[in-house]
């Protein structure tokens, strides 16, 4: 009789042991680190989409030159792929001397332009605005002006010196936006001073195309 119950006794302890539910993790509430991490991190995501998506106000306008991305997301028909290209493209190859030149971001065509005129404004005029175009170089060390409207001397007498300028001169040359400025001040502060004009494709954010612009009206000394 004693044995009996000894056996079922055992085989009760042995059936709970194998079947028994495991232990559950402590809710979330329990690890306020971490929920308060994930809370923090999606408020912040909603209150992004929510600044993104925010329509323009009757009559409101963007400056593309100076506009961050979420503020250029706010433009009908212009995604977060589409101000993110706006914004690179002003820093390498210098601010929009209109909204036509908007066309000139991959994505944006000729009929996107026109549609997004009325809720632009481009406060950049005058010899910045077209030292910031792409046209006809005037040829180094060719005879008479270095082009109209285009700042600085007559070609073959250079402005700039490429080991003195500030940020702010820096940018007064066409292709040269704030970034790129700092970058070329930083390169030298790195590397030390300039030798040649031509060290300036060295500096991210300057390509042959920008070189070619920029180099009739600066100097090294």
């Amino acid at each position: 009789m004693l044995r009996a119950a000894l056996l079922l006794a055992g085989a009760a302890l042995v059936r709970f042991l194998i079947f028994a539910p495991a232990p559950a993790e402590a809710p979330l509430a329990d690890r306020p680190s971490i929920a308060d991490s994930l809370l923090a991190a999606g408020d912040s995501a909603v209150e992004t989409k929510a600044r993104r998506s925010r329509p323009l106000a009757a009559g409101e306008t963007i400056d593309p030159n100076v506009a961050s991305e979420e503020e250029l997301d706010r433009l009908p028909g212009v995604g977060a792929s589409i101000a993110m290209r706006i914004v690179h493209d002003r820093e390498q190859n210098g601010p929009f001397a209109g909204p036509e030149d908007l066309a000139r971001v991959p994505g944006l065509g000729a009929r996107s332009v026109e549609r997004l005129r009325p809720h632009l404004r481009v406060a950049s005029s005058g010899s910045r605005s077209l030292a910031g175009r792409a046209g006809p170089e005037t040829p180094r060390g060719a005879g008479g002006s270095a082009g109209e409207g285009r700042p600085g001397p007559a070609s073959g007498a250079r402005s700039i010196d490429l080991n003195r300028a500030t940020a702010t001169e820096l940018q007064t040359l066409p292709g040269i936006g704030p970034v790129t400025a700092e970058r070329i001040i930083a390169f030298r502060e790195e590397n030390g001073r300039f030798v040649d004009v031509s060290e300036l494709v060295r500096v991210s954010g300057v390509g042959p195309r920008t070189l070619a612009r920029v180099a009739p009206l600066v100097t090294v000394r």
